[in-house]
C-alpha cells in the first residue's frame, strides 16, 4: 500500500445496533451482534478479530438496541488490554438517534474528523467471517473507486435473500438488486452471484461531502439502498469478493435466520466449521456448548443448542431446538409432547428448530393453568365426561 493508505490511515466503524427481528426471542434482550457463538464468544467477536488481525489503528462500534450485554463484552474482553487498538464505543442514545446505516456514520462525522482517517472501512457487527482488510482497502486505492463494496459468492438459487451486484471482468459495478427474484450470473462463477456482505471502503473525505449533500432528504439514510445504488450509476462504485483462507471456502455467514444460527452452533459443537487457525478469534471457540453441569441426570438432548446459561431438570428430553440462556427447565419436560397438548406455545423456525425460552416456557404456563370452560350449550349434552375431554382437548394454534 502507498503510504497515503497504510493501515494506521484507517478507520474500521462497526455497525453492531441492530435487532435482527427474524431471530425472535434471541434478540428481546440484546443486540444481534451480542448473540453468543460458542461457550465463550459472542458474534461481534469475528468482525473485531478481522480489524485487529488486520492491524487497523482504531476502531469505533457503533451500538444502539439493547445495548447493556454488547457494551459490557466490549468492556470487559476488548478494551481491558491496553496492546490492543484503540476500541470506542459510541451509543445513539448519546450521538443519535441512528435511523438508517449511513445516518449513523452521519451522526458520528464530528469524532471521525477528531481521528483524521484517509480511509474509513464500514464494518456490520452481525455477520460471521474471517477476512484480512488490508486486500480491501488495498484494491479500493489501486481502483481509485469512490466506493469498493465487499461481495460473496453465493448459488444464485440462495441470492435472494441478499442485495446482490452485477459487475464487469475490471469488477466495476453495473447494477445493484436488492433480494432479486432471479439473482443475475457473477461473471468470474458460474452459477453464482454476487451477494454484498454489507462491508464498504471509502475515503472519508469523499463520503462525509455525500453525506453532507444528503444530509436532512433522506431519514433513514442507508448504504445499501442509497449510497451505494447512486454510486452505481454514477460508474464510481468496485466489488472485491472475499478470498478463502488457507485454500478453504471463504467463510461468511449471516446468521440472519433462526435455522443459521443453529446451524452454525451445531458446525462449532463438531468442529465442521472451517475456521483457519492462523486468524485468531479473540475468544477462542472450543468444541462444545453450554455447560454439562447444566443439565440434569437422565435428561436426553438431541440436536440441541444449549446456550450458557440455561438450565436443564432431570429427565427432561428435548430435540431439535435452541435454548435460551434464560429457560430453566423443570424435571420431566417432554418438548414434543408439551407442544402436542398446548399448542404452538414456542416460537418454531421454517426448518422446524424450536426456541425455549423463559418468555416460551410462561407462555406454556399459562396454558397449562388455563380452566376449564362449561358448555354453551349445557342441555344439548347428556355426557358430561364427554364435554369436559372436549373442553381439555389441545388449543388449535389458529386460536391464538
Amino acid at each position: 500500500m502507498s503510504s497515503e493508505g497504510h493501515p494506521g490511515s484507517v478507520l474500521s466503524i462497526i455497525l453492531a445496533g441492530g435487532r435482527g427481528s427474524r431471530l425472535h426471542d434471541l434478540t428481546d434482550h440484546e443486540a444481534k451482534p451480542a448473540l453468543p457463538i460458542g461457550p465463550h464468544g459472542r458474534l461481534i467477536d469475528f468482525t473485531l478479530a478481522n480489524a485487529v488481525n488486520s492491524g487497523l489503528g482504531e476502531t469505533m462500534v457503533l451500538t444502539q438496541y439493547q445495548p447493556d450485554t454488547l457494551q459490557r463484552h466490549l468492556l470487559d474482553c476488548w478494551q481491558a488490554d491496553d496492546a490492543r487498538p484503540a476500541i470506542s464505543i459510541l451509543d445513539g442514545a448519546e450521538y443519535g438517534p441512528y435511523e438508517g446505516t449511513a445516518a449513523a456514520v452521519a451522526c458520528i462525522a464530528d469524532e471521525i474528523d477528531l481521528v483524521a482517517p484517509r480511509h474509513v472501512v464500514i464494518l456490520a457487527g452481525d455477520h460471521l467471517y474471517q477476512m484480512d482488510y488490508r486486500p480491501f482497502v488495498e484494491r479500493h486505492v489501486a481502483s481509485g473507486a469512490e466506493v469498493t463494496v465487499g461481495v460473496v459468492h453465493v448459488p444464485r438459487e440462495q441470492a435472494s435473500g441478499f442485495g446482490v451486484l452485477e459487475a464487469d471482468a475490471s469488477h466495476r459495478v453495473t447494477g445493484f438488486v436488492e433480494k432479486p427474484f432471479i439473482a443475475p450470473e457473477a461473471p468470474d462463477c458460474p452459477g453464482h452471484a454476487l451477494a454484498s456482505m454489507g462491508i464498504y471502503v471509502f475515503e472519508w473525505k469523499l463520503l462525509r461531502e455525500l453525506l453532507k449533500e444528503v444530509e436532512g432528504t433522506v431519514a433513514d439514510l442507508d448504504f445499501g439502498k442509497h449510497i451505494i445504488p447512486a454510486l452505481v450509476s454514477c460508474g464510481t462504485a468496485y466489488a472485491y469478493a472475499l478470498p478463502g483462507r488457507q485454500g478453504r471456502e471463504p467463510l461468511w455467514q449471516d446468521l440472519g435466520t433462526l435455522d443459521a444460527y443453529h446451524a452454525v452452533q451445531r458446525h462449532l459443537l463438531d468442529g465442521s466449521l472451517p475456521l483457519d487457525p492462523s486468524w485468531p478469534v479473540d475468544h477462542p471457540v472450543h468444541h462444545g456448548l453450554g455447560d454439562r453441569r447444566a443439565i440434569g441426570f437422565g435428561s436426553t438432548l438431541r440436536n440441541v443448542v444449549l446456550l450458557p446459561g440455561a438450565r436443564i431438570g432431570r429427565a427432561v428430553t428435548i430435540s431439535d431446538a435452541i435454548v435460551l440462556a434464560d429457560a430453566v427447565v423443570p424435571d420431566g419436560f417432554d418438548l414434543d409432547a408439551e407442544l402436542a397438548e398446548y399448542g404452538k406455545w414456542c416460537t418454531v423456525s421454517e426448518g422446524g428448530i424450536r426456541v425455549i425460552s423463559a418468555r416460551a416456557l410462561q407462555r406454556l404456563a399459562s396454558r397449562r393453568r388455563r380452566p376449564v370452560e362449561p358448555a354453551r350449550y349445557p342441555d344439548r349434552y347428556q355426557d358430561t365426561g364427554a364435554r369436559a375431554r372436549v373442553a381439555q382437548a389441545p388449543v388449535p394454534v389458529s386460536s391464538f
